[in-house]
């Protein structure tokens, strides 16, 4: 019997799925863009997709997170990868700092 609060032997935490898919494709997509780079203007761009984006929320080891990015629908990435190019031009054009 495992009371709540007590560790385990695999740690378990609470992910928001599409939030690590966009925040890992909005760092390589921003690597082919001519723009800044910088910390704000990733974050801004990773909000502005994650506000177009139903969240997807699973329970994971920490391990099995990067297994679950990979399994990602083909057409998925294919539209998500239009969206953060939109996101990415709004950012290069609008810099907020």
């Amino acid at each position: 019997m495992v009371l709540e609060g007590t560790s385990t032997e695999t740690e378990y935490q609470l992910v928001n799925i599409i939030e690590e898919l966009v925040k890992s494709h909005v760092r390589q997509i921003m690597g082919t863009y001519d723009m800044c780079r910088c910390e704000k203007c990733y974050l801004d761009a990773c909000a502005i997709v994650l506000n177009s984006l139903k969240p997807q929320y699973v329970t994971s080891s920490k391990d099995s997170i990067l297994d679950m990015l990979s399994d990602s629908n083909l057409q998925y990435i294919t539209d998500l990868t239009a969206r953060i190019a939109r996101a990415l031009k709004l950012v290069k054009e609008y810099r907020r700092h």
